[in-house]
């Protein structure tokens, strides 16, 4: 059976469209609900999807080992539940526009971890674009004004949510090449699911602050759960199998085009230093990952 090559890429944006309005959604119930409990009402909508998915279509997967645990665990821990406390904490006092901005670095902070972790060789178009993008992550932080260092406490904890998704991505190259990849993101959402379950209920009060929670605010986390976390990871695991990574990484661009589009829709107009960041840090990312030469 044919694949529709067309259909494959319209699934690879509207991934995209789920990443970049997740910064909206984030943003908007930050005022409402701790970053903990958001995170663990998101991932437990998640992982109940996950596993209902496996086990009413799932066919059967590759044997897991213990050593396969020991590599799933840590990365679980660090890619959702050291991510989305970040990222959740982050749009409490920063905007959806910022937070997507910086976490577009993440293909580039990826490679600058791939030169560790795997060994990597980049070219000096790609330490051409990390500058670029850096720069304009700079922008955005400093709000135009390098002259003086200030950045507020959101786009830090934005920053340390890039690392760790980036550590993750790299991680799982490096230490789990041979699980599945849907397999892998179910294992790893669990562990990281139940994790901020735990850190919520020891923590934060979430059986006294959900139930008080509007019906507004548990409708954008389930669609967080829903769209931001599972259909958006089975729809780009789709692309990156027919397309390939690199071509299905160029779609990655378009996160915080749509986080922008979605605030725009809401009536945010996003400032000067943004739009500037924004054109560098999408400049520099397409130089650095868009416009590699196909090896000889």
């Amino acid at each position: 059976m044919k694949t529709n090559v067309g259909l494959i890429w319209l699934m690879v944006v509207i991934s995209t469209f789920f990443w970049g309005s997740n910064f909206n959604a984030g943003h908007a119930v930050a005022g409402d609900v701790t970053p903990l409990t958001a995170a663990a009402e998101r991932f437990a909508i998640a992982l109940v999807l996950f596993w209902a998915i496996r086990f009413s279509f799932g066919k059967a997967e590759s044997q897991l080992s213990l050593r396969d645990f020991c590599v799933l665990i840590p990365l679980g821990l660090v890619g959702v539940f050291g991510f989305n406390y970040a990222f959740f904490t982050a749009l409490h006092t920063t905007s959806a526009l910022n937070a997507a901005l910086i976490m577009a670095l993440s293909p580039m902070v990826s490679t600058l971890l791939s030169i560790i972790l795997l060994n990597a060789k980049i070219r000096l178009f790609q330490y051409t674009g990390m500058l670029i993008a850096f720069i304009g992550v700079t922008f955005v932080i400093t709000g135009g004004h390098f002259s003086v260092l200030h950045a507020a406490v959101g786009d830090l904890w934005m920053l340390l949510a890039c690392g760790v998704w980036s550590l993750y991505s790299v991680g799982s190259k490096k230490f789990a090449p041979r699980i599945p990849p849907l397999q892998f993101a179910r294992w790893t959402v669990s562990v990281g699911s139940v994790a901020l379950i735990i850190a919520a209920l020891l923590i934060e009060q979430p059986l006294l602050s959900i139930p008080q929670l509007s019906l507004t605010t548990h409708a954008i986390l389930m669609y967080m759960g829903v769209c931001g976390s599972v259909l958006a990871y089975i729809y780009w695991l789709k692309g990156v199998f027919f397309l390939g990574p690199d071509k299905s990484a160029i779609a990655f661009n378009l996160v915080p085009v749509f986080t922008l589009l979605v605030s725009l829709a809401f009536g945010s107009i996003p400032n000067t230093a943004q739009i500037m960041g924004l054109v560098l840090v999408l400049t520099g990312v397409l130089i650095s990952t868009g416009w590699k030469k196909k090896s000889a």
